[in-house]
């Protein structure tokens, strides 16, 4: 029997799993030195308008790879 879109999807997922480690680990020092900068920065300016933004964006990114290596791990296989 032919394997889902779902089924391919995860299949091609955990082959690409080292990829997505360095993709969290990217992430992480990304998040560590937006935290940096908007720590530096004054509450009111716009530049820390732009690194919350930025912030949030690489923390979904994060939590993303997360996810995909959460799922790759549970994965069991269809007898």
């Amino acid at each position: 029997m032919a394997d889902s879109i779902t089924e391919r999807f995860w299949k091609t997922m955990r082959e690409y799993r080292s990829a997505v480690v360095l993709l969290l680990g990217l992430e992480a020092v990304l998040l560590m030195l937006l935290l940096a900068a908007l720590w530096l920065q004054p509450s009111g300016s716009a530049t820390r308008t732009v690194l919350v933004a930025d912030f949030v964006l690489v923390g979904t990114g994060f939590f993303g790879a997360v996810y995909v290596l959460y799922r790759c791990r549970q994965y069991r296989p269809v007898d």
